[in-house]
């Protein structure tokens, strides 16, 4: 039974199963075995600044959390295992049914803290980043990933499983990837990843829809209208957190415009560069990036690119020259925010996608 599905491109919707999914409405206690039918390990209490909660275990999670809406709280740790399956084979498996083609799994169950309210969540902010706490704290709405934990708090039932699903990819690079992604591609996959719906026939678990994300696609299309796009060039350089302090809307354009690159190198120019983006994300996990690196840079050039982790270098490694590249970006955004687009994105589908094909009705007399 499928609890995850990733329909990114026109072409393809692989989709990836894990054993033992059903809904969530019992869980098994602490004392209780878990059922071979339930994400759910085990439940005991846990509490945070006098705030009561619990401790949920699934086979990838440690969830902790004191938030208390009973949507939230039942659908949460089925979405987690949902999502870590998306992260793991949404771009780099070629085939829905046999997903061989995965990113490596956790080696340590993923802690995620969901907290009531944002002045819980401050605290253990503090508590945890410790000097770093003031460039996190930043934050207004939903959460971070640091050190392989996400630490948010609770913004309503749909927006909250967005930011579990954005800052879960976060959390699963730092645990899982043995080199860190560049922060276009690191940003561009975390929020790719937050649109999504409930797979009513598939035991309750997700279906994740990049396309599905009207909150960036609204954005994009707004900075497109204000002529507040950046260049592929300046997004290549550029980090969200030099845009936060901006107090306009440039963070919120950088969010969107990695959101419509990722679904470029994903799709655009009739999918010239997904090959590029499944070997980068492959080669980053497993460390083999360091050798295309070498091999493009050389030693002593090699090194400098993968750290600065900005700018054109690991682009051109993967997906070639960015002049070329920078003029086919363009044309995909211009033909993204063009009207008409919304429709498929509300729909969650590709706007690039050809129409399907309906036969002609049958030729009938005339009378």
């Amino acid at each position: 039974m499928s609890i995850s599905a990733c329909s990114g491109s026109a072409t393809r919707s692989p989709s990836s199963p894990i054993a033992g999914t059903a809904t969530m409405g019992v869980a098994p206690t602490s004392s209780q075995p878990a059922s071979p039918f339930t994400a759910i390990e085990s439940i005991e209490p846990w509490s945070y600044n006098s705030a009561e909660g619990r401790l949920v275990r699934t086979a990838h999670y440690r969830l902790f959390t004191t938030q208390h809406d009973s949507v939230l709280a039942s659908r949460v740790p089925l979405f987690l295992e949902s999502a870590l399956a998306a992260y793991r084979s949404c771009i780099t498996s070629p085939d829905a049914q046999s997903p061989t083609e995965t990113l490596p799994e956790p080696s340590l169950k993923l802690d995620t803290y969901i907290l009531r309210n944002r002045a819980d969540w401050a605290l253990l902010t503090r508590q945890t980043t410790g000097e770093q706490a003031d460039l996190f704290l930043r934050i207004r709405r939903g959460g971070f990933a640091f050190g392989g934990k996400a630490l948010l708090f609770d913004i309503g039932a749909r927006d909250t499983l967005s930011i579990v699903a954005h800052e879960g990819w976060h959390q699963y690079t730092q645990r899982a990837f043995q080199r860190p992604l560049p922060i276009w591609l690191e940003e561009g996959m975390a929020t790719y990843m937050e649109g999504y719906r409930f797979d009513a026939h598939g035991g309750g678990g997700a279906l994740f829809v990049p396309w599905f994300n009207t909150e960036r696609f609204d954005q994009l299309r707004r900075a497109a209208a204000n002529n507040k796009l950046m260049s592929l060039g300046a997004l290549l350089e550029a980090a969200p957190q030099n845009l936060m302090s901006s107090g306009n809307d440039d963070a919120l354009t950088y969010y969107a415009q990695v959101w419509a690159f990722t679904h470029f190198i994903d799709e655009g120019a009739n999918g010239k560069y997904h090959a590029g983006l499944a070997a980068l994300l492959k080669d980053t996990a497993s460390g083999a990036i360091d050798v295309q690196l070498i091999r493009t840079f050389g030693v002593n050039d090699a090194r400098r690119v993968l750290l600065a982790r900005r700018g054109p270098g690991i682009f051109e490694a993967y997906f070639g020259d960015t002049t070329v590249a920078a003029g086919e970006y363009d044309a995909f955004m211009r033909q993204l925010v063009h009207p008409g687009s919304r429709g498929s994105i509300v729909a969650g589908i590709s706007p690039f996608a050809a129409p399907p094909t309906v036969p002609n009705p049958p030729s009938r007399p005339v009378p």
